[in-house]
């Protein structure tokens, strides 16, 4: 009898082989408590082969019946990991110490079910038409299998990855792939695009919303709104987050929406024409905004309450000039002096006419001007302004004081001194008609 021995992964195996007869042959294994035997036909001298197919059939029946050492899979990286959308992310399995029929199985979490990606080395079409994935084996014997999976990451890769043993879940590795997708729009009150105008009321409480979507990690976004040239008004704001599900090329993948809300909110007139800005911030990312013009509508909104201006007599062309803003537009502004009222767009009057010049091209903004011909000492003193539109009237009214050059704070009223030079001239006209 010829007798072989042999070491196979440090467990000792010995391998006998006798020949009953030219045709009849005997390999006997002994290995610890385990002892097979296996019987070949054929001419051993001139068969060469089938003692070799023999002697394997001997070694596989060893190594994977007789083995009791604990099989293994292992998944790599491990635990939680985050990817932006775009990353090239691999993904490396193995099994170890497998016994033959084992598989190798790649699963995922996919809207609530479990489903696989591949197994051994065949990738599920679901996945592989998307064309993000690709699959490759790295090491494939008896007792191995290897294989690494790259994915070129997005949203609906977001969850939980497994790596398993096929048919026995005990041995299983899982780590959960977390997605930093930033919002992809945010919008104030439905509202996307740059320079879009957004009109409220002045008077009456309103609806503000700004919403953040397409984000899938709410811990990791931050949102402020404001009123540019104004500052934060985000802490009068109710915030809210929601997860919604959505289906690509057959995946599923959850998607956030965050909104900031005030259903009470009440714009005036100096936030007319100023920029209400919604700022998504999300960790690793620019700063995504929303931007929106606002237009306040109210009664108009007049700056000059208590203004003064001096000048001298005689003084040509003179302009008292006071801003006004007013959305809807103004139907009417008149300027008032002693009794006297001076509509704008009227001929002049008394050397006074009224006019109002627009500012900006909104036709929102614009000075309400009074324009004298020439100064003289009847016009100095208090003006006052009044304007309205088809939502209400001016309050308060403006006022705009016109002293003389050197005297301010102490000449006649314009409205006293308008009504001396009115008696006086009655007077003038009594005594001439007498002296006739």
């Amino acid at each position: 009898m010829k007798c072989l021995t042999c070491s196979f992964k440090e467990r000792g195996v010995t391998i006998g082989l006798s020949r009953a007869s030219l045709l009849t042959n005997t390999i006997t294994l002994n290995k610890q408590d385990l002892k097979v035997r296996t019987r070949i036909g054929g001419n051993m001298e001139s068969n060469s082969r089938l003692v070799q197919a023999g002697l394997l059939a001997v070694l596989l029946a060893c190594y994977f019946h007789g083995t009791k050492a604990a099989l293994a899979v292992t998944l790599t990286p491990t635990g939680q990991v985050s990817f932006k959308p775009g990353d090239q992310a691999s993904f490396t399995c193995e099994m170890t110490d497998r016994t033959p029929g084992d598989i190798l199985v790649w699963k995922k979490l996919n809207g609530g079910v479990w489903i696989e990606m591949a197994t051994n080395s065949v990738l599920n079409p679901l996945f592989n038409n998307t064309g993000r994935y690709t699959y490759k084996t790295d090491m494939a014997t008896f007792q191995i299998l290897k294989y690494t999976m790259t994915i070129k990451i997005a949203l609906e890769d977001a969850g939980p990855i497994r790596c398993m043993r096929g048919g026995n879940p005990a041995l299983t590795k899982e780590l959960s792939v977390t997605v930093l997708a930033r919002p992809s729009t945010v919008k104030i009150n439905n509202v996307t695009s740059t320079g879009s105008e957004l009109t409220f009321n002045s008077t009456q409480e309103t609806e503000v919303s700004c919403v953040a979507s397409g984000f899938n990690n709410a811990n990791l976004l931050t949102m402020r709104i404001t009123i540019v040239g104004r500052g934060d008004i985000t802490d009068q704001f109710t915030s809210t987050v929601e997860y919604y599900n959505f289906t690509k090329d057959g995946l599923h993948g959850r998607a956030g929406r965050r909104a900031l809300t005030n259903n009470r909110y009440i714009f005036n007139g100096a936030d007319d024409n100023k920029d209400l800005q919604c700022l998504a911030e999300y960790t690793d990312f620019t700063t995504l905004a929303g931007l929106v013009t606002v237009r306040v509508q109210g009664v108009p909104v007049i700056t000059c309450t208590n203004s003064n201006r001096t000048t001298s007599v005689n003084q040509k062309g003179f302009k008292l000039t006071c801003p006004v803003i007013s959305n809807p537009q103004l139907t009417s502004l008149v300027w008032v002096y002693g009794n006297e009222r001076y509509p704008m767009g009227e001929p002049a009057k008394n050397g006074l006419s009224a006019s109002y010049d627009i500012t900006d091209s909104t036709k929102k903004h614009g000075e309400a001007v009074l324009t004298i011909e020439s100064v003289a000492k009847e016009h100095f003193g208090e003006y006052k302004l009044q304007a309205a539109n088809r939502l209400g009237d001016a309050v308060p009214e403006g006022k705009v004081t016109l002293w003389e050059l050197g005297k301010t704070g102490g000449s006649t009223s314009g409205a006293g001194a308008m009504a001396s030079f009115v008696l006086l001239t009655g007077l003038m006209t009594v005594l001439q008609a007498a002296l006739h």
